[in-house]
């Protein structure tokens, strides 16, 4: 149980689309959900062994949260919604166990920065060279229909030198670019259109992916997203 809250306390998750950060939080909020699970059994094991309930305290941190907005505002929603979140479980934390670090004053409030994620090195962002790092996201559905010319010039970047990328979803370059990112104990995973799983976007995407030895690890088969 110690080592897997020493675990927790270093785990990394990154969000490359984050928008206004819904990923990042949920992740933050469930990872202090099942760190205060540890804890109460360390406590009663402590309580079975001494008869004394030790002082719990997180250690997981909001810069272990990283993420990529294009878009100025909600790259500052994210940045103050992670800093709610963090407030929520502190209060939570404090219920639970009596006590927990103030929220004020603010410190870092995660690595969340407004660029372009296509022209942006991610490992800039979240370096990955011996972590757990986990890459999630909600990546923009445009199918290779409306692709305007940024969206191509974008594509061009990350597909440099290979053939028929224009007539891929733009969703299939996070694949892409997910695919060179991640190494060693990395993972990623991306809600997409189902349309890079059929038809003839298969063979355009997917040997590109298996080139470099990953695999699937999981998937759902389609189904409608019925919020916003």
């Amino acid at each position: 149980l110690q080592e897997l809250l020493q675990r927790l306390g270093s785990i990394k998750v990154f969000d490359p689309a984050c928008g206004s950060g819904n990923f990042l939080i949920i992740a933050y909020k469930e990872l202090r959900k099942l760190e205060m699970e540890i804890l109460k059994q360390l406590q009663e094991l402590e309580f079975k062994k001494t008869g004394q309930m030790f002082q719990a305290y997180t250690e997981i941190k909001l810069s272990q949260f990283y993420g990529i907005e294009l878009d100025d505002f909600a790259h500052e929603v994210a940045i103050l919604s992670l800093w709610l979140a963090e407030h929520q479980m502190n209060v939570e934390f404090k219920v639970e166990f009596g006590k927990a670090l103030p929220t004020l004053p603010l410190k870092h409030g995660g690595h969340v920065i407004s660029a372009n994620a296509t022209r942006y090195n991610w490992e800039d962002v979240c370096p990955n060279d011996n972590d757990e790092v986990y890459v999630c996201g909600n990546t923009p559905y445009l199918g290779q229909r409306t692709h305007t010319q940024n969206h191509i010039d974008d594509m061009s970047v990350v597909f440099d030198g290979l053939n028929n990328f224009k007539n891929l979803d733009y969703i299939s370059w996070w694949f892409m670019k997910a695919a060179r990112y991640i190494k060693n104990k990395n993972r990623f995973s991306f809600v997409t259109t189902n349309s890079i799983c059929q038809g003839s976007q298969v063979a355009m995407l997917w040997p590109h992916i298996f080139k470099y030895g990953l695999e699937i690890k999981f998937a759902y088969t389609p189904f409608k997203w019925k919020n916003n």
